[in-house]
């Protein structure tokens, strides 16, 4: 058979069973300016105001040695603005996978939170919140997000800003940790449009240990995902969403079934456009590591097959943004020789058809380089920022221009 009539027929088979699909363009680099982060910084964390402007809060040592939960933004034009301090505390809780973050809500109020220890043990921390009006130069008192007040973990929290001017968050909720049987929870919480924390609640009372739990808002209101946790030990990923003023039972997004008697450390990410959502996550189900990833156009009641997004060297820590034109970029870490892993990021559409995945940076596999942060800013792009470890360790951040963006 001549060779090219078998390549045909190779292509044309392997189309057929959805194998392969025609390349979509891959993102550029745009531009590397990050904020004058202080030396040692970690766990950064972005998000962006209707507006577009890039918002990042990071935490830092000051030079007597407490630690500060510091911001700074970048509006549509211009450069980055000196960071502001958002809390400093000697009782601040700095850890490489359970980071504060500050997002804006639909009144332009800055909303932050952040952990503080709250007795000798060394996962006791609770998880509190507070709020500027002034674009960070002052903050209000702060609140606990959680009525619990056992010396047990609250945190791994996500918030959601709805369009009414609440926020609506999510945690890992250690209550009932302390009992023989006891499981982490995931707890909910609304700070309402006066910006004071109303009474929480329960949404799961059996979850993961310490994965983070990843938020987005729908046309429909909010959809949480987390890393459940079953009676066998399966740890596949739930989501649990809003609806008509009421919460939707969990559901399981794809059966993995992932065994494993240890906490993976590697939350999902979550990212909607009106009824469209993208939820991105790390497995090694059968001893076999893949970063996947779902799209909903019914605001998460129900899901495509997973596509399966890395390059076969995976390590997880994965972020994930909505595209306007329906497709989604998202970001994981890859395995690039001992002891270095590479942040990619590749475009994906709904169909299954993907870029090629380009490299945004390098840093450590150890846990101390966190998890990189992804979001997208209307017309500046989509911004990633993460942890190198170098020494001192510094906080990195690059511009993308996607097409799809605009």
């Amino acid at each position: 058979m001549p060779a090219r009539r078998l390549l045909t027929i190779l292509v044309l088979a392997a189309a057929s069973c959805g194998e392969l699909k025609p390349p979509i363009d891959a993102p550029v680099r745009a531009d590397d300016e990050a904020p004058a982060a202080g030396p040692g910084a970690l766990v950064p964390f972005l998000s962006a105001a209707a507006d577009g402007t890039v918002w990042m809060s990071w935490m830092e040592q000051s030079p007597d040695s407490v630690w500060m939960l510091r911001v700074a933004h970048r509006p549509v034009t211009g450069g980055w603005s000196a960071p502001r301090l958002v809390v400093r505390d000697s009782l601040l809780f700095a850890n490489w996978a359970d980071f504060p973050s500050v997002v804006v809500d639909a009144r332009g109020r800055l909303v932050a939170h952040f952990l503080r220890r709250s007795a000798p043990g060394k996962y006791s921390y609770h998880a509190w919140v507070t709020t500027s009006s002034d674009s960070g130069a002052t903050w209000s008192a702060p609140q606990r997000l959680h009525s619990d007040t056992s010396a047990s973990e609250h945190g791994f929290a996500a918030l959601v800003p709805q369009g009414d001017g609440t926020t609506f968050a999510a945690w890992l909720d250690g209550h009932a940790t302390g009992s023989e049987q006891g499981a982490m929870s995931l707890g909910f919480g609304v700070l309402d449009s006066t910006l004071r924390v109303q009474r929480d609640t329960m949404l799961d009372t059996r979850t993961c240990d310490c994965c983070q739990v990843a938020g987005a808002r729908t046309s429909g209101g909010a959809i949480f995902a987390y890393r459940d946790r079953s009676e066998g030990e399966v740890r596949d990923i739930a989501v649990v969403r809003y609806e008509d003023g009421r919460w939707v039972p969990p559901a399981i997004v794809h059966a993995d079934g992932w065994v494993t008697k240890a906490c993976p450390v590697n939350g999902p990410a979550l990212s909607a456009r009106d009824r469209g959502v993208a939820l991105a996550w790390f497995t090694n189900a059968g001893d076999s590591p893949k970063v996947q990833l779902v799209f909903s156009a019914d605001r998460g009641a129900t899901w495509t097959p997973p596509i399966r997004v890395d390059d076969g060297a995976p390590i997880g820590r994965v972020d994930v943004e909505y595209l306007l034109d329906g497709h989604a970029l998202v970001t994981w870490m890859e395995r690039a020789g001992v002891g270095r892993v590479e942040i990619r990021a590749r475009r994906i559409a709904r169909d299954g058809a993907r870029s090629t995945a380009i490299v945004v940076g390098t840093t450590s596999d150890t846990r101390p380089s966190g998890f990189p942060r992804l979001v997208f800013a209307k017309e500046q792009g989509v911004y990633v920022a993460w942890r190198e470890m170098t020494s001192p360790t510094t906080l990195r951040l690059t511009r993308l221009q996607v097409p799809g963006s605009r």
